[in-house]
């Protein structure tokens, strides 16, 4: 990597919905971490930056990995908190990896993230066992990844294959983008001057330090090039000639590799590795090339009744139902995730990964398939679906708001999310243990409470600290279905206090 003294800085002041977990004492390496996380003793990674290391949570026994990063020095400590508070702002994404903790004592700070277990792109590469049609469709994942960051006026500056990983081993499994030790949030109609990456994967504007979020375009177009031909655009012995030959833009197809390539996908490098920024191929426009708009052959999936009256349903829950709706959703059978997974990219028109409320509106509206379902449309409130206010739906919101009861409330999937949320093993669910899906709405926790005393035939309950549910009292509570306004508004108040903080 070429880097100059010069640092990021730092985003303190834009943290996320997160706060860092601080110790004072020197303790042992991970010591801070451990009242939350079980930490593995042995490193499945290692380098200057400091050592990766696998974890358990021991809320839900799910593996995780954690990054202990060494803090040096004040400019060490200032990168961690800038890597920190980027990842919080651009977590809710399936082609990120995503943050879950933080911490940090007076030797290292610590990431706690997922764990990918599908291995690097790079890996793929390498074993020339990736196909064209592997390759385009690795590239949309990596460019809607891209398009989230960049909406979000984060550059990565150093997208390279080493730093996409595979959510898990499994066909069809995700890219996730990885690595933001780099990544930098830069204002609009402003520049960045630093000097910094992998110098293969550097775009020529920033060798002459000035640039913006097209230069992580550029590094896409590196990557899609070695992806198809196992070889770099720019090769050069030392650094100074591989730079010699980024400035000089000349990009070949040469060679028995590029023999059995698509002029499509030829045509898909080249606009990418165009030298000026201005006329790059933007991530909105990679989307809508003809070598990833048709990389698969999406099933088509029109919105009929029946799926309009799921989603009205759901809509008219309150943020506790349909919060658990969220957890149960995710015990669907591959199956069934696969065809509602077609179903949301096909309403994800940009490919951001994410659907906002007006992108969510247009597509339903155009894609119903009759009278009813259009009439349905009409009265459904589709701010409901989004769980956390942040004005997008994500891939689990959509899948929680669209399936039929029948899919989820069955005693299997009841006993598993009570299960999951019962952490003491103590047999019923206290204010604490439910609090998790609620944050800070208390309005909701005092609804939630009313219930309670109801199901108990108005036996006083004299505060949200003795709430104790047993699991009927669980599924009765659940299984009331109807919409409650009052939080409604509150959470509407809510997600414009929250869309106010999110901005970085």
């Amino acid at each position: 990597k070429k880097t100059s003294p010069k640092r990021p800085k730092a985003m303190g002041c834009c943290g996320g919905d997160a706060s860092l977990a601080v110790g004072k004492e020197e303790g042992n390496k991970f010591d801070i971490m451990r009242s939350k996380w079980d930490v593995e003793p042995h490193a499945i990674g290692e380098g200057g930056f400091g050592s990766v290391h696998l974890c358990r949570s021991k809320k839900d026994g799910k593996q995780r990995a954690i990054k202990a990063m060494k803090l040096n020095n004040s400019l060490d400590r200032e990168d961690f908190q800038n890597e920190f508070a980027i990842m919080q702002k651009i977590k809710k994404h399936r082609n990120i990896c995503h943050i879950l903790d933080g911490g940090s004592d007076p030797r290292y700070g610590y990431l706690v993230m997922q764990s990918c277990t599908g291995g690097e792109l790079f890996d793929r590469i390498a074993s020339k066992d990736m196909t064209e049609k592997d390759a385009a469709i690795a590239v949309g994942d990596i460019i809607a990844a891209l398009r989230f960051i960049h909406a979000k006026r984060v550059i990565h500056r150093d997208l390279k294959p080493e730093n996409v990983l595979y959510k898990d081993k499994e066909p069809g499994s995700p890219l996730k983008l990885i690595d933001f030790g780099l990544a930098i949030y830069l204002p609009p109609k402003s520049k960045e001057s630093e000097v910094c990456g992998t110098t293969s994967y550097m775009a020529p504007e920033v060798l002459k330090g000035s640039y913006a979020t097209e230069c992580d375009m550029w590094s896409l177009g590196v990557v899609v090039y070695f992806m198809l031909s196992g070889s770099l655009p720019f090769k050069g012995r030392n650094d100074m000639e591989k730079e010699d030959k980024i400035l000089s833009g000349i990009v070949t197809f040469q060679g028995s590799a590029w023999d059995r390539i698509s002029n499509e996908a030829k045509d898909f490098v080249s606009k990418l590795l165009i030298s000026d920024p201005n006329t790059r191929m933007t991530g909105k426009k990679a989307l809508a090339h003809p070598w990833i708009k048709n990389r698969k052959a999406l099933a088509e999936a029109p919105l009929n009744e029946a799926v309009v009256k799921n989603l009205k349903q759901h809509a008219q829950q309150n943020r506790f139902q349909r919060a658990v709706r969220h957890k149960m959703a995710m015990h669907l059978t591959t199956d069934e995730l696969h065809r509602l997974r077609n179903m949301f990219e096909g309403l994800d028109t940009d490919g951001t990964g994410t659907v906002s409320i007006d992108e969510l509106s247009k597509v339903m509206n155009e894609t119903a398939t009759d009278d009813a379902a259009v009439t349905a449309l009409a009265s459904l409130d589709l701010n409901a679906f989004d769980l956390d206010g942040d004005g997008e739906i994500d891939w689990k919101e959509f899948v929680a708001g669209c399936l039929q009861d029948h899919d989820l409330y069955n005693e299997d999937n009841l006993d598993k999310v009570f299960q999951e949320l019962d952490t003491d093993k103590s047999g019923t669910l206290s204010i604490s243990e439910i609090g998790g899906m609620l944050g800070n709405d208390h309005e909701l926790r005092r609804e939630i409470l009313a219930k309670l005393q109801e199901e108990r035939k108005g036996q006083p309950i004299d505060s949200l600290e003795e709430m104790h549910m047993t699991l009927e009292e669980f599924k009765a509570v659940l299984l009331d279905k109807g919409p409650k306004k009052d939080a409604t508004r509150s959470r509407t108040k809510g997600r414009r206090l929250h869309a106010a903080d999110s901005h970085i």
